[in-house]
């Protein structure tokens, strides 16, 4: 039968090869030419998809990106979409670029340019995430997930059909928490937290099969000789040791699946919502502060921000990590100038505010996460991974100012001996910018601690600074 469908081109449609139509005979046996040559068209897309992926890729990576590339691998190597022409529809849309490799929309031109600008990985990885999820709400919208599964039914004593399954049931299927992440309820990573976790458990135990696929068209490739590769496709050798390369590599996304695990409890997106702790600490006294001022205490998301850091003297940088380690906060760095900054707020479950400062050096992701909340009248900054919140001391300053500083450091509700250091943020408005000064400061409350600190040790009081510079985002 296979000589007879490849006994002349003409029967073939135009760009198909023997070679291919032979390829789609092996998997679909004693089936129609016409049938043969759609399964050949569709299987040279998932090839020729997985080109460009590659190339995409390699230009703009992230994490995620791995994972894109291993599902796209298998993909290819089982011949799935050369089997469904639903599986083709959705891996046409789930493609972050046109056949050019230009980003197919404003979410994944984001994404371009933020890996072209070489931004921290852990910002990638966010914004893979957000064109990602859309793309597979797309999916859904479309109904190729149910049309699919009409589709099977048709074939559900084929065993290839049943591997179809399997692979929907371990990609889309475990997709639960997509919709809540799109609209802002829970962090994107823990959304694929959760999904990564469930496909794990999926593929080792109700899916072994569908693993077992995989391996074996691996092991064909490798040994198979009438492997061809261009420009355009890659030969299905080059896919098994980029499929092995990517399940090697795709270990990395322990920490996304870490982080989201982390964040799951930060609470839904709160860019519109206010929340009055200065009004509630300082009473009257407010109308001593500066509008602009209240309003970004009220909400700081409401901002664009970049910051500057100098940490003064060695043992600056030692209180730095002392801090870090103490608060859970990540920021080593010093004499960097006008960082890009972003200010995040959400609202937890119990009402009150998470605040989570993220700044971008050289480079590196550091990240500040913190609650705001007010309790008798005092304004603390509770950090919940480490049991410690800090006591701030709030009043206006000169020039419609503010003034923060943090007054003592509870853990578990008992205060820490006091050490000398203090951290205050002032507050000012210059023009139409928001300029807040911080500084860590060696202040001991005795004469005989500031006499041993700047006498003895010789110590200067400002040890370092963080300067920050907001302006209100324009619409």
């Amino acid at each position: 039968m296979l000589l007879s469908y490849c006994r002349k081109d003409i029967e073939m449609k135009s760009g198909l090869t023997k070679l291919q139509i032979a390829e789609a005979s092996r998997y679909l046996p004693d089936s129609e030419i016409s049938r043969l040559e759609k399964f050949a068209e569709r299987q040279m897309n998932a090839r020729r998809r997985l080109a460009i992926l590659n190339k995409f890729y390699g230009r703009n990576f992230c994490r995620m990106t791995r994972l894109h590339l291993l599902a796209a691998c298998a993909i290819a190597l089982g011949r799935f979409c050369g089997i469904s022409e639903t599986f083709d529809e959705i891996g046409e849309l789930l493609m972050p670029c046109d056949r050019d490799c230009n980003p197919k929309n404003d979410d994944w031109k984001i994404y371009a340019e933020a890996c072209r600008d070489k931004m921290p990985l852990e910002v990638c990885d966010e914004l893979w995430l957000a064109a990602h999820f859309k793309d597979i709400e797309t999916v859904r919208t479309k109904n190729l997930e149910k049309k699919f599964y009409i589709e099977s039914a048709e074939h559900e004593n084929e065993p290839i059909w049943q591997l179809l399954r399997q692979h929907i049931e371990v990609t889309l299927g475990v997709r639960l928490l997509d919709r809540s992440a799109i609209a802002g309820l829970i962090p994107h990573e823990t959304a694929i937290a959760e999904s990564l976790s469930l496909t794990t458990k999926k593929l080792f135990t109700a899916s072994i099969k569908l693993v077992g696929r995989y391996t074996a068209e691996s092991f064909r490739a490798v040994f198979d000789g009438s492997n061809s590769e261009d420009a355009e496709i890659l030969s299905y050798r080059r896919t098994t040791f980029e499929m092995s390369r990517n399940f090697l590599l795709s270990f990395s996304v322990s920490k996304i699946f870490r982080r989201g695990i982390r964040e799951r409890e930060r609470g839904r997106k709160a860019e519109t919502e206010n929340w009055n702790l200065l009004e509630m600490v300082l009473g009257e006294k407010i109308s001593e502060i500066n509008p602009m001022i209240r309003d970004f205490y009220a909400n700081p998301s409401r901002f664009d921000v970049t910051a500057t850091i100098r940490l003064e003297t060695l043992p600056a940088k030692f209180w730095s990590r002392f801090i870090t380690l103490l608060l859970g906060q990540g920021l080593f760095e010093s004499d960097l100038k006008n960082i890009p900054a972003r200010f995040r707020i959400f609202r937890r479950n119990d009402g009150s505010m998470h605040f989570i400062r993220e700044l971008y050096c050289d480079g590196k992701y550091r990240v500040f996460d913190s609650d705001f909340v007010v309790e008798n009248g005092k304004l603390y900054e509770v950090f919940n991974d480490l049991k410690t919140a800090v006591e701030m001391h709030v009043e206006p300053i000169e020039n419609a100012g503010l003034s923060i500083r943090g007054k003592r450091i509870l853990f578990h509700g008992r205060a820490m001996p006091s050490i000398g250091l203090v951290v205050e943020f002032q507050s000012r408005v210059e023009e139409d910018l928001l300029k807040i000064d911080g500084r860590l400061m060696m202040k001991p409350e005795s004469r005989a601690g500031r006499f041993f600190a700047h006498k003895i040790l010789r110590r200067p009081t400002n040890l370092g600074s963080i300067h920050y510079t907001a302006r209100r985002k324009t619409v």
